[in-house]
């Protein structure tokens, strides 16, 4: 289930962060016009606009507990955006006006995309995410512990004694 709903959330994450750099893009592109600088206007806003965006692929990238098809599926649609872009470009110009939009389909053509959809499509093959590790996997020695004496003979158990009380480990 959680890999259904990643794929789905990525869905939605993936024109965001879209629209987030294409919006970053024509606030840089009218600062630049204007001559004034990266600090000046709105230009604060932008880069923290910017440090989100990178953020956000940063956590989609890194942590390994995540489920892959999330960043998956925010790959596939960067690279078909991108080839829709190249291919049929007059396609994406039917899209409704949104803020960012302007921005992207300048950024789209160029292949700027590319490289970050490589990066999350390559999470996919990372072993780990495809399964939940258990809280407290049980080593040999630990499933064999007081199983057996020094002797090798199995140990006989009375009633009269009373069992040890099993203590969650944590880990640190």
């Amino acid at each position: 289930m959680r890999h259904v709903v990643g794929f789905l959330s990525g869905l939605i994450l993936a024109p965001v962060l879209l629209l987030a750099c294409g919006w970053a893009f024509s606030h840089l592109r009218s600062l630049h016009a204007a001559e004034r600088g990266v600090l000046d206007g709105s230009g604060p806003l932008v880069l923290a606009g910017l440090v989100g965006v990178g953020i956000i692929v940063a956590l989609l990238a890194v942590p390994p507990r995540l489920t892959p098809m999330l960043p998956l599926s925010v790959a596939l649609v960067l690279g078909a955006a991108t080839g829709v872009a190249l291919l049929r470009g007059h396609l994406l110009e039917r899209l409704p006006p949104v803020p960012g939009l302007e921005g992207a389909l300048d950024l789209l053509p160029l292949g700027v995309f590319v490289p970050v959809a490589l990066v999350l499509a390559a999470t996919v093959s990372v072993g780990g995410r495809w399964r939940r590790d258990e809280e407290h996997e049980v080593t040999a020695e630990e499933y064999f512990e007081g199983l057996y004496e020094e002797g090798g003979k199995p140990q006989a158990r009375t009633h009269a004694e009373p069992e040890e009380q099993h203590v969650p480990r944590h880990r640190a």
